[in-house]
C-alpha cells in the first residue's frame, strides 16, 4: 500500500561543470527511493537549459536491465490503480526494493508483468516522445480494455495528426498524435506519462490542446520526477481551473531544485561515425507482415506494437508470442551470452520486452537526440559518446552514450524500419568494433523504394 509520507527530505548538491551547481531538495518520496537509484546529473549542450536528469531507469541514455525499466512502469501503474480506488500491484514493494537496490530480479519481473487491472473509466494512455514512449507503454501494459498512444516527432504521409503541441525547452519541439480521433473522443480519462516534470509547461500545453479538441476529459499525469516550484504548481492549478479541467499529478519523487552560477560549456566537436562495412539485415517476411503498419513517413515504415497510431490492450497482448517467434528465427545469436540490445529513437518499449524475453544477461539502450556533454570525471554519468545521423531519416543527429563501458559478448540492433541500408553502416561498423552485431528489422521495407543494399 502506498504511504504518502512527506517527511523524507533530502538536500543534495551536484557539481555539474566548472562553477555550475544544482541543489535538489526532495520533499516527496513515498517509497523512500535513493535519488541515485533513479537518476544522475549531467550537462546538456543547450543554452536554454544546461543540465539534464539522466535516468537510470529508462534505458535511454544509460543501458539498463529490462527488469528495472519495466518495473518502473509497474510502480507508476500501481500508483494509478490506488489513485483510482483499486488495489495496487500486489508486488509493488518487491519491485521498489529491486529498483532501489539496482539488482535486477528476472523472476519477479516476469511474474509482475502478469498482473493486469481494469480501470473504472474508458482510459487512453499517452506517452511523451522521445524519452517516455517506453515508460508510457510499460504503465499501459498493466491495464485491460485501454488504449495506448505515444506522441511522435515523425511526419506521417497522407495522415493528419489528431492534434499537435509544442515543448518549450527541448531540442526537438513539436509533438504530433496520429491515433484516431474516435479513440480520444471516446476516452473519459486521459493518462499522460512523462519521465520528468520540470516546469509543467509542456504538460499545460498538451492538456489545453487536448481539451480544446476533446473537451470534458479528466486527466491523470504520471511521472517519475516532479521538480515544479510552488509557483509552477500554482500556475498549473490556476490554468486547469481557468479551463475547467480536472487534472491530477502522481509522481514517484518530488521536490525542487536550484541552479547556482553559470558555466561556459565548451566541447570538442564529436566527429560523426563514418564506417562503411556492409551488413545484412534480418527480417522475417511472414512475421513482419503481421505487424507492419499501413502508415509510413517519407523515410520509414512502422510497426503496430509501438503505439504510434494507437494500440489496444488486445493487440498488445499478442506481443509476447510474436517476440518469441521472432527470437526463434534469429540467426547467429546465442541466448545465453551477455547481450546489449539497442533500439532506435522512439521505439523503446519493444526492445525492452525483447531483451527480457531473449536471455537472462541482457541490457537495453536506445539512441537519443539529446546532446549531452561527455567527460571522464569519476562521478559523472556520461563518460563517452558517439554521434551519427539517424539512419533512414532526414539527417537528424543521434547519440549513444557510454558504449565503451558495455561488456557484452554480442549486440542486437533492433530497427523498426530499414529502407536505405547504407545509412546504417556507420553505426553498425562502430558497434562491430565492440562486439559481434546482429541487425534486425521489424517492419517490411516499402517495395517501391531502392533499399540501397
Amino acid at each position: 500500500m502506498l504511504h504518502h509520507s512527506t517527511s523524507f527530505n533530502t538536500l543534495k548538491t551536484y557539481n555539474l561543470h566548472g562553477d555550475l551547481k544544482l541543489v535538489i531538495d526532495i520533499k516527496y518520496n513515498p517509497y523512500k527511493f535513493l535519488p541515485e537509484s533513479l537518476f544522475q546529473m549531467a550537462v546538456r549542450i543547450n543554452k536554454k537549459r544546461q543540465f539534464l536528469f539522466v535516468s537510470r531507469l529508462l534505458g535511454k541514455h544509460l543501458a539498463v536491465d529490462p527488469a528495472i525499466s519495466l518495473g518502473t512502469g509497474s510502480i507508476l501503474a500501481s500508483m494509478l490503480m490506488e489513485d483510482e480506488g483499486l488495489e495496487g500491484h500486489p508486488l509493488v514493494n518487491e519491485i521498489v526494493q529491486m529498483v532501489n537496490s539496482e539488482i535486477p530480479d528476472r523472476k519477479l519481473s516476469l511474474k509482475s508483468l502478469t498482473f493486469k487491472s481494469n480501470l473504472p473509466n474508458n482510459t487512453v494512455f499517452i506517452g511523451f516522445a522521445e524519452t517516455a514512449t517506453g515508460l508510457g507503454h510499460a504503465v499501459f501494459h498493466h491495464f485491460q480494455n485501454a488504449h495506448y498512444i505515444h506522441t511522435t516527432r515523425e511526419e506521417i504521409l497522407h495522415l493528419e495528426p489528431s492534434f499537435y503541441f509544442e515543448e518549450e525547452h527541448s531540442h526537438a519541439t513539436s509533438h504530433s498524435v496520429y491515433a484516431s480521433e474516435q479513440t480520444l473522443q471516446d476516452a473519459e480519462t486521459i493518462v499522460l506519462i512523462d519521465d520528468e516534470i520540470t516546469t509543467g509547461l509542456t504538460l499545460s500545453n498538451l492538456i489545453v490542446a487536448l481539451n480544446n479538441s476533446f473537451p470534458g476529459k479528466r486527466y491523470k499525469i504520471l511521472s517519475i520526477l516532479d521538480w515544479r516550484t510552488e509557483q509552477h504548481q500554482n500556475d498549473f492549478t490556476l490554468l486547469m481551473n481557468e479551463h475547467n479541467i480536472s487534472a491530477e499529478i502522481i509522481t514517484i519523487m518530488g521536490g525542487q531544485f536550484t541552479l547556482l552560477n553559470q558555466a561556459s560549456i565548451e566541447e570538442k566537436e564529436t566527429p560523426f561515425l563514418n564506417g562503411v562495412q556492409p551488413f545484412d539485415v534480418f527480417a522475417d517476411e511472414q512475421l513482419s507482415l503481421e505487424i507492419t503498419s499501413k502508415h509510413r513517413s517519407e523515410h520509414a515504415a512502422y510497426c503496430h506494437f509501438t503505439g504510434r497510431f494507437g494500440l489496444t490492450s488486445d493487440l498488445h497482448e499478442k506481443m509476447d508470442d510474436w517476440i518469441e517467434r521472432f527470437i526463434d528465427k534469429l540467426p547467429k545469436t546465442q541466448r545465453d551470452k551477455s547481450t546489449l540490445v539497442i533500439g532506435i529513437g522512439e521505439n523503446i518499449y519493444f526492445p525492452h520486452r525483447f531483451a527480457l524475453a531473449f536471455g537472462n544477461d541482457t541490457k537495453v539502450q536506445t539512441t537519443t537526440r539529446s546532446p549531452i556533454l561527455a567527460k571522464t570525471v569519476e562521478s559523472y554519468p556520461i563518460q563517452h559518446k558517439c554521434k551519427f545521423k539517424l539512419p533512414d531519416s532526414n539527417g537528424i543527429d543521434q547519440y549513444l552514450y557510454n558504449l565503451s563501458e558495455i561488456d557484452a559478448e554480442q549486440i542486437i540492433v533492433i530497427s523498426e524500419s530499414v529502407q536505405d541500408h547504407a545509412t546504417w553502416f556507420p553505426l553498425l561498423s562502430y558497434l562491430e568494433t565492440l562486439a559481434p552485431v546482429s541487425w534486425v528489422s521489424l517492419s517490411l521495407p516499402d517495395r517501391g523504394e531502392k533499399n540501397g543494399s
